[in-house]
């Protein structure tokens, strides 16, 4: 579930500021499941979920057409994301409650890894646990695409590094995952330990990508920013679906940064407007 704050005035620390809060289903992985789904993919969720939003999540995925039947049910209530957003829309602070995702250890994965080596790639984030994220690198035999997630938690991913196709990290995640500030530094680490196809989101200043022998930059759209939150899933959302339809990583990249300019461009941390980009 994300909580969001909306100031209508510049943030002052310590002090309360009028606004708007909303409140909206959301996570990381449910956020790069609802944007597959509108990019064109045919689209399962994996994951724990709680009774709080039951009848909401149900209705979504059947709204977009996102198969829960691998999904299990618990009594408790669903994650938290709390986040409070600058007057220019982008995210100044967050707290997130991922305790539900301790339930994703590898014996849940193990118990589906028929269903996930079914499809045709696995999209995956850093708020599994390191021994659920160890599990799942070693069961798929699939390509398995990776959302950083925080540079707190991206740190998890180190010992699979060799066992990811496509990772998606921002400056921050990829500095705190390869101990190298500078971007391009970072993404050649993260080449040399095995990665595919890297991806680092470097903001108005667009997408730097590597493969191979390959390290180039694809611009970002220009884009009202009215909600920073869900762009960078709906990057890593369109980087798995344009791989699963077999596009060159350039196209995925330039897939990547229009999900991610119009998801910017409007409230919430998922928009239906994404189907206009649909493969």
């Amino acid at each position: 579930m994300d909580i969001g704050g909306f100031p209508s005035a510049p943030l002052v620390p310590g002090d309360s500021i009028p606004g708007r809060v909303t409140s909206a289903l959301g996570g990381v992985g449910w956020n790069v499941a609802r944007d597959c789904a509108l990019l064109g993919a045919d689209t399962a969720f994996v994951s724990v979920l709680g009774w709080d939003g039951h009848a909401d999540i149900r209705a979504e995925a059947s709204r977009l057409g996102v198969d829960l039947s691998a999904a299990a049910w618990t009594g408790e209530n669903n994650d938290r994301y709390l986040y409070i957003c600058n007057e220019r829309g982008d995210v100044a602070a967050a707290v997130n409650d991922m305790r539900l995702c301790t339930r994703m250890d590898p014996a849940f994965i193990q118990a589906r890894l028929d269903r996930l080596n079914a499809a045709d790639a696995v999209a995956a984030d850093a708020n599994l646990l390191p021994e659920t994220l160890a599990a799942l690198a070693e069961g798929l035999t699939v390509p398995l695409a990776v959302d950083c997630v925080s540079a707190a938690k991206c740190v998890r991913l180190a010992p699979i590094l060799s066992k990811i196709h496509t990772l998606k990290a921002n400056r921050q995640e990829a500095a705190a995952l390869t101990g190298r500030t500078d971007p391009v530094d970072a993404l050649r680490a993260l080449l040399d330990a095995g990665v595919i196809r890297a991806v680092i989101s470097l903001g108005a200043e667009g997408v730097l990508c590597g493969e191979g022998d390959r390290i180039f930059t694809v611009p970002a759209p220009a884009a009202e920013v009215t909600d920073a939150t869900g762009a960078g899933d709906a990057l890593t959302a369109a980087l798995t679906v344009g791989l699963i339809y077999g596009l060159d990583l350039r196209a995925c990249a330039e897939l990547g940064a229009a999900a991610a300019a119009v998801t910017l461009a409007r409230p919430g941390s998922v928009t239906g407007d994404l189907r206009q980009l649909a493969i």
